[in-house]
């Protein structure tokens, strides 16, 4: 008796190596995680301020006039002097004396507390990669 085999193994074996083959960009590496923090808008938007700042800074909330929503935090941040202080809260290149990140270190000198309040403060790693994307230049991107 002879056994034939499905020829099904293989078909889902060249269906799983295409599908492989085109998560690779033209580069030859695999495309930007998305579960990853990045020192962009785009990353700094989906893994800190739309989680952990929006609720209070949000389009129909936004404590100290700041709506740090999706699509509004850029134009509310970046080179727009603060309301509480005579520094702007992102200076493009100058983390150091951007007041976001004067709130988010919790440092003296602050109006009000700690950012993000009724939550845990974000870890210095957080805090880190959005440095990096103000002293790259604040981009929006």
């Amino acid at each position: 008796m002879t056994t034939r085999h499905s020829p099904q193994p293989v078909f889902h074996l060249v269906a799983i190596l295409l599908a492989v083959t085109a998560c690779r960009s033209d580069s030859g590496t695999a495309p930007e995680a998305t579960d990853t923090l990045m020192p962009t808008l785009s990353s700094i938007q989906t893994h800190v301020f739309t989680p952990s700042c929006a609720g209070h800074h949000g389009p129909s909330h936004a404590e100290a006039d700041l709506d740090l929503s999706a699509g509004r935090s850029f134009a509310n941040l970046v080179n727009v002097l603060s309301t509480q202080v005579e520094l702007s809260l992102v200076t493009p290149g100058d983390a150091e004396n951007s007041y976001l990140i004067h709130k988010l270190d919790g440092r003296p000198g602050i109006v009000g507390g700690q950012m993000p309040i009724g939550i845990l403060p974000l870890g210095a790693e957080e805090i880190a990669v959005i440095r990096q994307w103000i002293d790259a230049g604040a981009r929006n991107n």
